[in-house]
């Protein structure tokens, strides 16, 4: 929570947002402070082109320097929706994994249902982002935002596809168990490494080592499955849908990242897919 001199310029900052003022003086009025104070609280911001005159923010340099401003109004509360879809899909991964191992259908169905709830949150990042509170964001921000929130809802599919096939009666044996395990700690890692990008909008990211082992355990595993089980077609065909949704989970995390850098360092992604990508290297 901000406080002194910090908590002052975010209302400043708010009132220009919200109210916008022609002169300082109706800043201070508004505030129940000096017009002097405002003005040594602004000049800094006017100097950065942070503020101009007649009073408006430029919200894409605001969310680019240090004011903790993100703390208050729509960013906190995307930020914590995004934390809740993040924090379903983990609980969802390691339930299908569990699912998977143990042949549990019971689980597996458990899954399927709670996918709606995913859908719920989508719902809500968009809803938020038309009220009034979208003048708080740069519309890189909103944009992104909304692009964030279909990919976390699609991951929530392609765990769902998965628990579909495990009651279609897909399950694991011991030649394969090691790997798969492997796999899924690695969805796991991509998954929060991903959401990590989108929080703290960090540039440095692991993403692209961790899509790069992910496929190299993918060849293995497929190698695996045609050595051992050559002969089970049904077998092959579930498990080519469940390597197919492993392979999308991975694509849409990248995605993420991609999108955030984009938003919040202006790193254009690339307009090739990620499949095509790696068909290329």
């Amino acid at each position: 929570m901000l406080r002194g001199k910090s908590a002052t310029l975010a209302g400043i900052i708010k009132v220009i947002i919200e109210e916008e003022p022609e002169t300082q003086d109706e800043i201070a009025e508004k505030l129940g402070i000096s017009r002097r104070y405002v003005a040594k609280l602004l000049k800094p911001l006017i100097d950065e082109g942070v503020v101009k005159h007649p009073y408006v923010v430029d919200l894409k340099k605001l969310h680019k320097i240090n004011l903790d401003f993100d703390e208050f109004y729509v960013m906190k509360n995307i930020i914590e929706i995004l934390e809740n879809m993040e924090r379903v899909l983990l609980n969802e991964l390691d339930s299908v994994y569990k699912a998977l191992k143990e042949n549990n259908k019971k689980i597996a169905e458990e899954v399927i249902l709670k996918d709606y709830a995913l859908n719920k949150m989508e719902e809500e990042v968009k809803m938020l982002l038309k009220i009034s509170s979208i003048k708080y964001l740069p519309e890189s921000y909103a944009n992104a935002f909304i692009i964030i929130a279909s990919n976390l809802e699609r991951l929530g599919d392609y765990l769902a596809n998965i628990a579909e096939e495990i009651v279609n009666g897909l399950k694991l044996d011991e030649t394969i168990e090691d790997e798969v395990e492997k796999i899924f700690n690695i969805l796991r890692e991509m998954l929060k490494e991903a959401f990590e990008v989108v929080k703290t909008k960090k540039k440095e990211t692991k993403i692209y080592r961790l899509e790069e082992e992910l496929h190299r355990r993918l060849d293995k595993l497929l190698d695996l499955v045609l050595k051992n089980k050559k002969d089970d077609i049904n077998f092959y065909i579930q498990f080519g849908m469940f390597l197919k949704d492993i392979e999308r989970f991975g694509d849409r995390c990248v995605n993420i990242v991609d999108t955030a850098l984009e938003a919040y360092h202006n790193i254009p992604k690339s307009s090739i897919p990620e499949r095509l990508r790696r068909c290329r290297a």
